[in-house]
């Protein structure tokens, strides 16, 4: 008996604890219910702004966080599913995901928490896939879809069968949705179809419609089917402006256009280019996408002027608009308004990472502007990193790395306005920590091939880099870059393969500076170039960069004693397509001229008249008009050189060489004479003093000893800068040569200038064994020192036994070895 009424105490307290359960549940439904009416009634009244509605809102919120606290553990879960409810109402849909996984885990498993949960986790799905769409890089398109999938499509769909039964307002809007995620793009629209006609009114399910009818032309487009892309995204903009129209207070329906313009206007431009974009920034006549995007993102910020994500949308927006604009007064007006956009964004929320990114981003593109013709501002690129770095720790996804990247990036580019990077110089510093960011970003998404690139033409700028102590160092992760970016083979992007071709140029360039060969690397870089052009034949710069590798192999060729003609000859078709693709581009002139050049140095080692083709360079050279500095240094560097070809040829006829010499410096203002790259200056300032003094050797020694005293000067300055630098210790060891000659013949002490000399090119030769032109200049060294020296004819017969090619001009500096007259 005893036993029984225990049991039947138990049995009470249990109904009774279920109708309090039943009780709470019902109260805060009702509340959720209650709430999302009032949003809804809001949200279909004419366009105005709903702040006090929303006041009166978190006010019902409150009362319901009083009435959880109150009820005890049975209120817990469906109190957190009302609240939210009312979080999603207000657009804060982190915190509407936490108050429903917090009432799904209190033990409160009504359908309608798991419906809710969908629709929220559903509409970040198709956030995703619209910025997959407005993805410019195929890569990273197909990545954001892949992570769309992977992370939303079964949770999503898992939620649906668990909300069986809680469908509002139909059951077709909830198998619509199961559709969708199934990919039945076709079954979704008829469902959505048949609910819209049924329930004009709910607005939910014609933005669901537009994203679909979006991602379904989308597809049209990948698949070439123009008409139909343009029908289904024609529909989809329809859907948006009956949704705007039905709900004008409903801010979702205005944000949702915005990112329909943005997601169409960059799927067109994968195709068309630029001119289809039609952005009517400075046309008020005609409403072109750019105005319509925005001006649905500034009903969206009056619906709600507080809420710092529409301001980070609208900022957003801007910049994705800047990044081609149609004018430069566009490019103004956009960047004025996204700034404005960016730090109201911060006003509303001064943690917000995306004010902070896209006033960031504002910044990069108007010193990316800059950067092509003027003085960069490097106060403004430490505003814009000092800015970037107080973006919070939680803030810091793949678009802030690959912001920062960018930006640091940039920085390097315009640090060579003032000099070269060397290690410990600001451009060297800023060089790492640009590969760091691009690092970052690769350890978050490994798939785009885009981002690898940069990450391996960085590694292979700073492996490339004369003062760089371990070049292997880099060469090794940016041969991991190219595999990566190959993504095993399946890719076709020119830049990829353009990477490919630049590391293996590095790899050769590696050989030689030990003193080895590796001509099949230069076979495979103009290889993977031509790969590159199979899809971007219309593309001057892979011309261009085809002439490079063919030039540099022909030089493999020519040190090595073979006859670099044909190469030669494909290097000038190749910057000859390049001129006719883009006449103005200053590439082509560059590549054009640097042929020339070649074609003269080498004349001029087999003893013909270099003058035809140093006079095209030095043309060539002239009539380039580079806006960067480094380009400028490399039209000074290029017609130096071919002034010094033409100098040693009249000094050889008798002639003087001071109106040739004078040439490239002619073209330089005093401004850009200081701003020169150091080791460049100097070298060229050592060169020139070292031909006049051979000049005047011949009528005034006292004027010769006084031009070599000065060209020593020079090149020591030059070593100051770059010690290690092999070009610049082989032309002072012939300096000092030819100085001791000089000497030597006037009845002075020659031995401590040759002393000086050996002990270069002893080390030269430590570093790079077997170097034809380092053995030579030995030799002549220890010729000039004891004509019978038996190591002089051993290392001139190691230099011309491996570049034959230089046999002619060592015959010309000591006749007595030619052959002797019958």
């Amino acid at each position: 008996m005893q036993v029984l009424l225990i049991i039947a105490a138990t049995a009470c307290a249990a109904d009774r604890q279920s109708q309090r359960d039943t009780t709470w549940a019902a109260h805060f439904i009702s509340a959720a219910e209650r709430i999302e009416a009032r949003a809804r009634s809001v949200g279909m009244a004419r366009l105005h702004d709903v702040r006090a509605e929303q006041a009166e809102l978190r006010g019902w919120m409150e009362t319901v966080s009083t009435e959880m606290a109150l009820g005890g553990a049975e209120a817990q879960g469906p109190g957190h599913y009302a609240l939210g409810c009312g979080e999603r109402v207000l657009g804060r849909e982190t915190e509407a995901l936490a108050q429903l996984e917090a009432a799904w885990s209190a033990g409160f498993r009504d359908p309608r928490v798991a419906w809710v949960r969908a629709q929220l986790l559903s509409e970040r799905y198709r956030a995703l896939r619209l910025e997959a769409i407005a993805a410019p890089d195929a890569d990273e398109r197909k990545a954001r879809e892949q992570d769309a999938e992977s992370k939303y499509r079964e949770p999503v769909l898992t939620l649906l069968r668990q909300a069986a039964g809680a469908e509002s307002p139909s059951t077709d809007y909830g198998a619509a949705l199961v559709a969708m995620h199934e990919d039945r793009l076709d079954a979704a629209l008829a469902l959505l179809e048949a609910v819209n006609t049924k329930h004009p009114w709910f607005v939910e399910a014609r933005l669901m419609r537009a994203d679909v009818l979006l991602l379904r032309a989308a597809w049209h487009w990948r698949e070439q089917r123009t008409k139909e892309s343009g029908e289904d995204m024609t529909a989809s903009f329809q859907a948006l402006t009956n949704a705007r129209a039905t709900a004008e207070s409903f801010a979702p329906a205005h944000l949702a256009l915005g990112r329909y313009e943005a997601a169409a206007m960059n799927l067109v431009r994968t195709a068309y280019g630029e001119s289809v974009l039609r952005l009517s920034i400075d046309d008020d006549e005609e409403q072109g996408p750019a105005q319509t995007g925005l001006a649905a993102l500034d009903a969206a910020t009056r619906i709600d002027p507080g809420h710092a994500g529409f301001a980070c949308e609208k900022a957003r927006f801007l910049t994705m608009l800047a990044e081609r604009p149609n004018t430069y007064g566009g490019f103004l007006s956009l960047r004025s308004r996204a700034v404005e956009a960016a730090q109201h964004a911060l006003t509303l929320e001064p943690a917000s990472a995306c004010g902070r990114m896209e006033w960031t981003r504002v910044m990069v593109q108007e010193t990316e502007a800059v950067l092509k013709e003027s003085r960069v501002d490097f106060y403004k690129l430490q505003e814009a990193l000092d800015l970037l770095e107080a973006v919070p720790p939680s803030g810091r996804d793949l678009a802030f790395h690959l912001l920062r990247a960018r930006l640091l990036q940039l920085w390097t580019e315009a640090d060579l306005q003032v000099g070269s990077w060397r290690v410990g110089s600001n451009g060297w510093k800023h060089q790492e920590q640009a590969i760091e960011a691009w690092r970052s970003a690769v350890a978050i998404e490994k798939r785009v091939a885009a981002y690898w690139v940069q990450l391996g033409e960085l590694l292979l700028a700073r492996a490339s880099n004369p003062t760089a102590k371990d070049v292997d160092q880099d060469l090794e992760p940016a041969d991991k870059a190219v595999w990566h970016a190959m993504g095993g083979g399946s890719t076709k992007a020119a830049e990829v393969w353009l990477l490919w071709a630049h590391t293996e140029v590095a790899h050769a360039l590696r050989k030689r500076a030990q003193g080895e060969t590796a001509p099949w690397r230069f076979e495979q870089a103009a290889h993977h170039l031509r790969n590159a052009l199979l899809d971007g034949a219309h593309n001057p710069t892979l011309h261009h960069e085809l002439g490079l590798v063919l030039l540099e192999h022909a030089r493999e060729t020519w040190e090595h004693g073979g006859d670099p003609t044909a190469l030669l000859q494909q290097a000038e078709a190749a910057q000859a397509q390049a001129a006719k693709m883009a006449p103005s581009l200053d590439l082509s002139k560059f590549g054009q001229a640097a042929v020339h050049a070649a074609r003269a140095e080498y004349a001029w080692w087999r003893g013909a008249d270099p003058t035809e083709e140093a006079e095209r360079a030095d043309a060539l050279y002239s009539q380039a008009r580079p806006y960067f500095k480094t380009r400028k240094d490399q039209q000074f560097v290029g017609r130096m050189k071919v002034s010094h070809v033409l100098a040693r040829h009249q000094l050889e006829q008798g002639q003087d060489p001071e109106p040739v010499l004078k040439r490239p410096w002619e073209s330089l203002d005093m401004i850009e004479r200081i701003g020169q790259d150091r080791v460049l200056r100097h070298r060229a300032t050592g060169t020139m003093f070292r031909l006049r003094a051979r000049h005047s050797a011949r009528t005034d020694p006292e004027k010769a000893e006084k031009e070599f005293v000065e060209a020593e000067k020079s090149y020591e300055e030059a070593l100051q800068v770059e010690p290690l630098n092999r070009e610049v210790r082989l032309e002072e060891g012939h300096l000092f040569r030819e100085w001791a000659v000089v000497r030597k013949a006037a009845k002075q002490d020659s031995e401590p200038l040759l002393s000086k000399g050996l002990a270069l090119a002893d080390a030269l030769l430590k570093e790079r064994p077997n170097w034809p032109e380092a053995l030579l200049l030995r030799a002549a060294l220890l010729r000039t020192k004891d004509p019978a020296s038996a190591q002089a004819r051993e290392d001139r017969d190691a230099a011309l036994k491996a570049n034959a090619n230089l046999a002619p001009g060592w015959m010309r500096q000591f006749p007595e070895d030619g052959p002797k007259a019958p």
